[in-house]
């Protein structure tokens, strides 16, 4: 006799297998983990934005998950009219492609980029599918934030009508964090704001992918030249949310120290820090692109301190995904953010870091100098955030209890 039916799940989402963006590595891990766990999977992504650039198939089956790739613009992220037209051509493209889809069963559709969820509201309304809404951004809390928007204007009071309506509408609500979780409740309003309908997820590594790994075996390392050198790394987007700006000026202060700042990745704000390093003719900071996947068990792993940073304002509306790779990388965090923060909180539980005031520059460099000056504690520190991220943030704990959301909204 054939067994029970697989429980299906759709992923929507604008990255997705083979795109670095860490939102598009989180959910490829999230379908192959829900795949292996018995769901039948399928995503609805568009063409990479970050990564391979050349031609993807618009159907592949990659580790048991369906891949649909649907027509998208590939502009410039880091302006404004590029991101607008990735985001608009996307929602178009992907919610026509569903709402004549013949498939059945949940939505799982992330919340940036921005309206995209609102899709989601349309197919329940028009063809009767319950979504499951996944708060990586809160919006339009960071358009407010980051300068976008004005805080009281038209624009701002029409967003929060349509956010009221998705979240409203949604089967349940998967947040990142506990201050999220109050954020989105409140925008729920009274009557649908039920806890039960929101559940914190905290965000994932990959802990057999990434490993401590100290750098006499540390290829990457080795091949740019960083064993001899303390290493301040900062892995991921360097986007405007992101305060960078005061790591530049440590560096200033910090340039007769064999300290390398090292900077992976790109974003909106990586133009600007190239300019205030050549302005200041510094030598001991140093850019690279986003490295490939094979690459980054030792990318991750080759600073001494890594580097979480966050403008002020940011705290509660977004939860970087790279605090648990750092935690996993046994490497001690430095965490450029406000005070009562959940990434503080985190830091704090684990013993695995320090905590610094967005714009306390004097605190980052003194944070460097003890480091720099107290290997024993790094190494301390660095295996206490390993030892917590297998308690608390490991890919298999993350996928457990996200197939429990999903067979809620079977």
């Amino acid at each position: 006799m054939p067994g029970p039916p697989l429980m299906q799940l759709t992923i929507v989402t604008a990255h997705y297998h083979p795109d670095v963006a860490a939102t598009g590595q989180l959910l490829t891990e999230l379908g192959e983990g829900l795949t292996r766990m018995g769901c039948d999977v399928s995503v609805y992504t568009t063409h990479p934005t970050l990564g391979p650039r050349g031609d993807t198939p618009g159907f592949e089956i990659h580790e048991g998950v369906r891949i649909h790739r649907v027509f998208g613009t590939r502009m410039d992220k880091n302006t404004l009219l590029g991101r607008v037209l990735n985001a608009a051509s996307f929602f178009i493209s992907v919610f026509a492609t569903l709402l004549i889809s013949r498939a059945s069963g949940p939505l799982m559709i992330v919340s940036n980029p921005p309206f995209l969820a609102f899709a989601g509201y349309l197919l329940k309304r028009l063809r009767g599918r319950p979504y499951v809404y996944l708060v990586h951004d809160v919006f339009p809390d960071a358009a407010v934030v980051l300068g976008y928007i004005s805080p009281g204007g038209v624009v701002r009071r029409m967003w929060d009508q349509v956010n009221r309506l998705i979240v409203r509408n949604a089967s349940r609500v998967v947040v990142l964090s506990d201050s999220m979780k109050r954020i989105m409740m409140a925008k729920a309003g009274a009557g649908a704001d039920d806890p039960a309908r929101f559940r914190v997820i905290h965000n994932w590594a990959d802990g057999e992918f990434i490993r401590p790994l100290p750098k006499s075996r540390n290829a990457f390392a080795q091949k740019h030249g960083l064993q001899d050198s303390f290493v301040v790394l900062y892995s991921g987007n360097m986007g405007l949310g992101h305060n960078l700006e005061m790591v530049i000026e440590a560096a200033d202060r910090l340039r007769d120290r064999k300290m390398v700042f090292l900077f992976i990745g790109d974003g909106g704000k990586r133009r600007k820090l190239e300019s205030m390093v050549a302005e200041r003719a510094l030598e001991n900071v140093r850019f690279l692109p986003y490295q490939p996947r094979e690459t980054l068990p030792c990318s991750l792993t080759c600073g001494d301190v890594s580097l979480v940073a966050m403008e002020k304002g940011i705290g509660g509306i977004q939860m970087p995904s790279k605090l648990y790779t750092i935690l996993a990388s046994g490497t001690p965090a430095i965490a450029l953010v406000e005070e009562g923060s959940d990434i503080s909180q985190i830091i704090a539980n684990a013993g695995c870091g320090r905590s610094v005031l967005p714009g306390d520059v004097e605190g980052l460099v003194m944070a460097l100098q003890a480091y720099e000056s107290d290997r024993a504690a790094s190494e301390r520190e660095g295996a206490a955030g390993r030892a917590y991220f297998e308690a608390h943030f490991t890919r298999a704990r993350a996928s457990r209890e996200y197939l429990e959301v999903v067979r809620a909204v079977q």
